[in-house]
C-alpha cells in the first residue's frame, strides 16, 4: 500500500517495488497481492497509463516518448495504443511548444539553423519527424 499510497504504478513497477522491499518472499505470494490489489481496483494498468499519458504531454512530451516509457513499465501494446491521441492533437501540442521556444523570433527561415536545432528539440521529445517538420512549418519565413 506504501507503494501506491504516493502516486498510480503499473503492475509491473509495483512488483519490481515488493520483490525489492520483500526479497524472500515467495512469487506465488506476489503475484496473489497483486491480483488482490487489481481486484478491490486499487492498482489499475488503465489508470496508470491514463494518468502517465496525460502527465507527460503536460510536460511536452511526444507520443514516441511516452509510449515508450509506457511499454518499459511493462504496459500492454494493446491498451497503450487505446489510449493514443490523434495525430493532429499531437501537431498542436508540438506547435505551442514549438512557439513557446520562439517568443523572441517568432519566424524561421527554413534550413537555418534555429529550424534545425527546434526540429531536434522536438523528436528528441518524442515527436515523429513528420508531426515535427508540420508544426514548424507554419513559423517559416514567407518567400
Amino acid at each position: 500500500m506504501d507503494l501506491l499510497a504516493r502516486r498510480e504504478r503499473s503492475r509491473c513497477e509495483l512488483e519490481r517495488g515488493l520483490r525489492e522491499r520483500f526479497p524472500d518472499a515467495a512469487p506465488e505470494i506476489v503475484q496473489d497481492v497483486l491480483a488482490g490489489l487489481a481486484a478491490e481496483n486499487l492498482q489499475s494498468d488503465r489508470r496508470f497509463a491514463a494518468e502517465y499519458l496525460r502527465a507527460r504531454m503536460e510536460r511536452g512530451f511526444g507520443w514516441l516518448q511516452i509510449r515508450a516509457s509506457l511499454l518499459a513499465r511493462g504496459i500492454d501494446e494493446e491498451l497503450i495504443e487505446e489510449l493514443a491521441r490523434s495525430d493532429e492533437e499531437w501537431l498542436e501540442r508540438a506547435r505551442k511548444l514549438a512557439g513557446s521556444r520562439l517568443k523572441r523570433k517568432p519566424r524561421l527561415a527554413p534550413r537555418s539553423r534555429e529550424h534545425r536545432r527546434l526540429f531536434l528539440f522536438l523528436t528528441r521529445r518524442g515527436f515523429s519527424s513528420e508531426i515535427a517538420h508540420r508544426a514548424l512549418h507554419e513559423f517559416f519565413e514567407p518567400d
